[in-house]
């Protein structure tokens, strides 16, 4: 299984920093690849919570259901995937950075079906790519905004 870890300082207070990228359906705004992601349940955050996500990687689309495996606000949220064509643990961890927050977030997973499983070593640099990506999209979308305003 492949797997990345990246770590990024952004500008903001942890706790606000948290509170956008454990919500799911800001994955459009931050993750290139994803086209679309919603909740299947209504309620408060907490594990078990089930969410679904379109992802358009190297122009083949991929549908997966995640739920929440940790939560533990302000500082982490995993989520895996239990149903598509990708198998993905996502683990996001923030904490104090000097005057902002440190995001970081390990990534590991495999392709399951389709043509992305012959991916296999090139997945690694892949992975990591896309996560750094990510999170200076991230940082963007983040530090652009005024406070109270994401």
């Amino acid at each position: 299984m492949a797997s990345a870890t990246v770590s990024v300082h952004i500008g903001r207070p942890p706790d606000e920093v948290f509170a956008f990228v454990a919500d799911a359906e800001n994955n459009p705004r931050w993750h290139s690849y994803v086209v679309e992601t919603h909740w299947l349940d209504d309620g408060p955050m907490r594990v078990g919570r089930r969410g679904r996500q379109v992802s358009r990687i190297l122009g083949l689309r991929y549908e997966v259901e995640a739920a929440i495996e940790i939560w533990d606000p302000p500082s982490r949220v995993v989520w895996q995937t239990v149903a598509g064509g990708a198998e993905v643990r996502s683990d996001c961890r923030v904490g104090s950075d000097g005057e902002g927050a440190r995001m970081t977030m390990i990534v590991e997973g495999e392709f399951t079906k389709g043509p992305l499983r012959l991916l296999g070593p090139v997945a690694i640099a892949v992975f990591r790519r896309q996560a750094l990506g990510d999170l200076r999209r991230l940082v963007s979308v983040l530090e652009a905004h005024d406070e109270g305003r994401l």
